[in-house]
């Protein structure tokens, strides 16, 4: 079946509602559901029955799920955590609510299944959200949109509309050091400096272009590989060793220093590297592991536009076999006994520098890690 978009609506008054609603989000991703656009997060009062407020979103899917499946999928979702819906149950709390609002443009009247969703034009906490993402998507039977739903809606309650960032997901709550890996241009430090941002955190920001050895390393790769691996190892030590004595949790890094390992195996010779893994062991007693490590990977292709991107002259040279070393070296470590757990994160296709939206899909697949 071809891919299709759809509107659904999420919401939630039980327990934490901000958990309940990011789990649901990832449950359908994870099912091959693509969140192409997401509404901010809306508190509105409960509706037909005296309870908690709600929190509401809405969002515009990609699927090849068919309306049946799709409903189907929430269904189990909802089971999944913790809901089950009941016949003439009437309104009452939940821990989550997943509607179809609208399925392309196809109306769907059948015992078990109605669609566009017969009451949505009446509920703002509905409207509301589905008029900050898709105020032009036109209702298949009442001929209007949902700009002019909303325009004529008999709902008296306005939900209060909350930033998107509070649709962040709380990292560091399990994991209170979270590292930051991948390959050379992947996005480490950009994505890191988002997280500091967002959450406030102190950064463990490695200073990569202090090493005195990098830029002749990358024009002379063989008279400069121990020089500059071990100039890296020294000051990622010292710099851990200072870091720690001044700074606390929540904290996020765009290195660890099991990297040093990798770019190690690859530039070193044979020799050379035996004798650099018995000094990285000797050094990495009481050095602070993370609690979680993101791995970021992409197409070598998306790594070097980016390199090409930034524009950093000594790394024009880098050739795609390297990165391609380098990208198993990453994959090698992964497989081998770590202090700590790592989660692999696409970013295919993500700006998540430039794009909220974006930001906030990968930060769902890193939250992802906490409980699936």
């Amino acid at each position: 079946m071809k891919k299709i978009q759809a509107l659904i609506s999420l919401g939630s008054n039980l327990g934490d509602r901000l958990n309940h609603l990011l789990k649901a989000l990832i449950l359908l991703e994870d099912k091959g559901i693509n969140i192409l656009q997401l509404s901010s997060l809306y508190e509105t009062p409960s509706w037909g029955f005296d309870s908690t407020p709600f929190f509401n979103a809405c969002a515009l899917i990609q699927t090849r799920l068919t309306p049946d499946e799709l409903v189907a999928l929430f269904l189990d979702i909802e089971k999944t955590m913790g809901r089950f819906r009941k016949e003439n149950s009437g309104y009452r709390a939940r821990e989550i609510d997943l509607d179809l609002l609208f399925y392309e443009q196809k109306q769907i009247d059948l015992p078990h299944l109605t669609v566009p969703h017969p009451r949505l034009h009446l509920r703002n906490f509905v409207l509301v959200p589905l008029n900050e993402i898709a105020p032009h998507w036109e209702h298949p039977t009442l001929h209007l949109t949902v700009a002019q739903l909303y325009a004529q809606s008999p709902d008296p309650d306005l939900p209060k509309k909350n930033p998107f960032s509070h649709w962040a997901p709380p990292l560091f709550r399990t994991f209170p050091f979270i590292a930051i890996e991948g390959n050379i241009g992947v996005g480490k430090t950009t994505f890191a400096k988002q997280l500091q941002a967002l959450y406030k955190t102190s950064f463990l920001q490695e200073t990569f272009a202090d090493n005195p050895f990098l830029e002749s390393f990358y024009t002379d790769p063989k008279k400069y590989a121990l020089a500059v691996e071990t100039a890296f190892f020294n000051a990622r030590i010292e710099q851990n060793q200072v870091f720690w004595k001044t700074n606390k949790p929540p904290i996020v890094a765009d290195y660890t220093l099991q990297k040093s390992l990798i770019f190690a195996a690859k530039n070193l010779t044979p020799s050379d590297f035996t004798a650099f893994k018995a000094r990285y062991k000797d050094q990495m007693g009481g050095i602070k592991q993370p609690d979680l490590v993101v791995y970021l990977h992409t197409s070598l292709e998306a790594l070097q536009r980016q390199i090409k991107k930034r524009g950093r002259s000594y790394e024009q040279k880098i050739s795609t076999p390297y990165l391609q070393q380098i990208e198993a070296g990453y994959r090698a470590l992964k497989e081998t006994k770590l202090p700590f757990p790592v989660v692999s994160v696409g970013t295919e296709n993500l700006d998540f520098l430039n794009e909220e939206q974006a930001f906030h899909k990968l930060l769902r697949r890193v939250f992802k890690a906490s409980f699936l």
